[in-house]
């Protein structure tokens, strides 16, 4: 739910050329079926028609590889196939992007979609890379799960014998959605600072945080404008006047060591599980005024109630429960929300999922939280979390400090692709530990 969910990813070039010269690509693979004697063009073709393609276009590349593009129900897609296809498909997921005026869903390109290198790598090993575009901007989990599961099809009949997927923030949910739907479709996932518990989960962290602190700063210098309902738009309630809220806050507190404004930010931070930093506060709380109502339209309501909740963790918990707003979730909008989506943990695919251990917009909770969940589920075998490092925290030049959504280098991200590999081909199965790489 926020602007910037396609993180340009921290390249570094030496350790990725090291991950791929020495990574699977000497590992021995269990043999798939034959590969059929026709080319992956002609297969493409024959396949397309039987799969709703239309607008079918294929370009030869200077590698001896293909780009191909088309659309699937009026949805465009695009692939790239290597020149020594090894019948396996690599499915991208891309994450939340905004609504505003004018706004058109682009299909993502393989090449140069910044899926911190994981796309080039897979097509370097042999792997076709294939992406769409979802059937609306904003939130759409729903219709993204069917494009990517269409695509599958598609290939499928076209040669691919075995698929893979990868989702990085909305596009985790998709990727969970997807191996949970069609649980024999995919072999293996990565799912990459994703919502993989749900999105009740995700509405429940940045509305609870937007109640708290509206509760806690309110008649304080450091309120925000408007009347407390984030539910109504107001024309005063900006992303310049949060940041300013947070700089008037943070500032007090750290600069001038004000005593009332240090409470403040302790008090927030017990109670929403927040990290006390400028960039944590500040980041839900303009998630929730830019993507919320996108997401509020898509459900039909708010999909999280409150009214039994107790707030606990501040120096008055008596004061802010009286103070804070209370939601009731509607039927109409709980139903959306646990059809598109609310894990089950019921899957069979391989799923590695890779987090930070601070995560302003997804935070690092709903990773645990979604451990749990497959736990419940009995299938904890098919589950491995890793995490990396948070972006630092830098309170003098707030425009470059952590934490950051969806901070990882290339290595990092290439490096859990190989391991998810390795599991998949090789039974080999990753360790969860801290995959953390520093220059």
């Amino acid at each position: 739910m926020r602007p910037i969910l396609r993180p340009a990813p921290r390249f570094r070039p030496a350790l990725l050329t090291l991950l791929l010269s020495t990574g699977l690509s000497a590992c021995t693979r269990p043999a798939l079926p034959s590969q059929s004697a026709l080319t992956p063009e002609i297969r493409l073709r024959e396949a397309a028609s039987a799969s709703g393609v239309s607008g079918l276009q294929i370009q030869s590349q200077n590698d001896g590889g293909l780009k191909v593009t088309g659309s699937i129900r009026e949805v465009p897609f695009t692939l790239r196939v290597p020149k020594n296809w090894n019948d396996q498909s690599l499915l991208f997921a891309h994450g939340y992007v905004t609504p505003s005026p004018g706004a058109t869903e682009k299909v993502p390109d393989p090449q140069t979609e910044p899926s911190f290198g994981v796309l080039n790598a897979a097509y370097n090993q042999g792997f076709l890379s294939a992406a769409t575009a979802y059937p609306r901007v904003g939130y759409a989990v729903k219709g993204a799960v069917e494009a990517n599961e269409a695509l599958r099809a598609f290939l499928s009949r076209a040669g691919s014998r075995r698929a893979y997927m990868m989702g990085i923030s909305m596009g985790g949910s998709v990727t969970v959605a997807s191996v949970e739907r069609s649980p024999e479709a995919y072999a293996g996932a990565l799912s990459v600072c994703g919502v993989t518990p749900g999105w009740r989960s995700e509405m429940r962290y940045v509305i609870d945080f937007w109640l708290v602190y509206d509760a806690l700063t309110r008649g304080t210098p450091y309120a925000l404008p408007g009347d407390g309902d984030f539910r109504q738009k107001h024309s005063v309630l900006t992303r310049e006047a949060i940041l300013q809220s947070m700089s008037r806050l943070f500032q007090a507190a750290v600069l001038r060591g004000d005593p009332q404004a240090k409470r403040l930010i302790a008090d927030v931070a017990r109670v929403t599980g927040a990290d006390p930093d400028p960039v944590s506060f500040s980041t839900p709380l303009v998630a929730l005024i830019y993507g919320l109502p996108d997401l509020l339209s898509a459900a039909g309501g708010v999909g999280y109630s409150n009214v039994d909740r107790v707030y606990t963790g501040s120096s008055d918990d008596a004061a802010l429960n009286a103070a804070v707003m209370r939601l009731s979730a509607s039927p109409e909008s709980s139903a959306f929300l646990d059809a598109n989506y609310t894990a089950t943990g019921r899957f069979e695919a391989k799923l590695l999922t890779v987090h930070n251990l601070s995560d302003p917009l997804v935070p690092f909770r709903l990773s645990t939280e979604f451990a749990g969940i497959v736990e419940r589920a009995g299938n904890s075998a098919n589950l491995v979390q890793q995490v990396v490092d948070a972006k630092p925290v830098n309170l003098t030049d707030i425009a470059s400090s952590g934490p950051g959504h969806c901070y990882f280098t290339s290595a990092e991200i290439v490096g859990a692709w190989n391991e998810l590999r390795g599991w998949v081909e090789q039974g080999v199965r990753p360790t969860e530990r801290n995959i953390t790489q520093r220059p």
